[in-house]
């Protein structure tokens, strides 16, 4: 059994959701105490071997502008926001956002990440993880092809539309994250699995 991965790329979003909401995050992502009394560690990891299971090597991408490229449709008129933005050998985050001084009402505040790390943790497995309360992951054909799973979650705000989600395929985890005050969202669970599944091609 193994800690569930990628869901501290979706804290941040969760706390921006609550912050521009005024409202409630959605229960804590804890599973319930073991038979035992402590608490459990999180999901079982998907049963691994195959071809499919094997670790992928991280995606070749030197600039956000690489990023940018895949991405396009979903930051129009989002500058990138340097100051948080970074590329390292292991972990990449693009992060495109209104400016402070480019805000003139509520609607103008977006914001679209895109983070890449690389993790050597286990795949968790969706059925296993859902008896343990945690039903955010699911399986696609798409992903199934390279044994790999997926994690979304709405913003779950009648204000703030977007949602957040990974990719997690053997050794590298790609998460994205939509914020939009007043308007819907542009990201799908649907559109998660393709824009990740091209990153990782980079």
């Amino acid at each position: 059994m193994t800690t569930p991965r990628s869901l501290p790329a979706v804290i941040p979003f969760l706390a921006l959701s609550v912050l521009l909401a005024g409202c409630s995050a959605a229960a804590p992502l804890t599973p319930p105490a073991s038979e035992e009394g402590g608490a459990s560690a999180g999901p079982p990891a998907a049963q691994s071997g195959g071809e499919n299971a094997e670790a992928r090597g991280f995606p070749n991408i030197s600039s956000c502008d690489q990023v940018a490229a895949v991405v396009g449709d979903y930051i129009d008129g989002l500058p990138l926001d340097k100051e948080n933005s970074y590329i390292q050998p292991d972990a990449i985050g693009c992060v495109w956002s209104t400016p402070a001084d480019a805000v003139g009402a509520l609607t103008d505040i977006q914001s679209f990440s895109v983070d890449i790390t690389e993790d050597s943790g286990d795949v968790p497995d969706p059925e296993a993880a859902a008896e343990f309360g945690m039903d955010m992951y699911f399986t696609d054909p798409r992903l199934d092809a390279v044994g790999g799973v997926g994690l979304w979650m709405d913003a779950d705000s009648a204000v703030v539309g977007g949602g957040t989600g990974s990719v997690i395929v053997p050794g590298v985890d790609v998460a994205l994250t939509d914020s939009r005050w007043g308007q819907e969202g542009r990201l799908t669970k649907d559109s998660l699995v393709d824009v990740a599944l091209t990153l990782l091609e980079l």
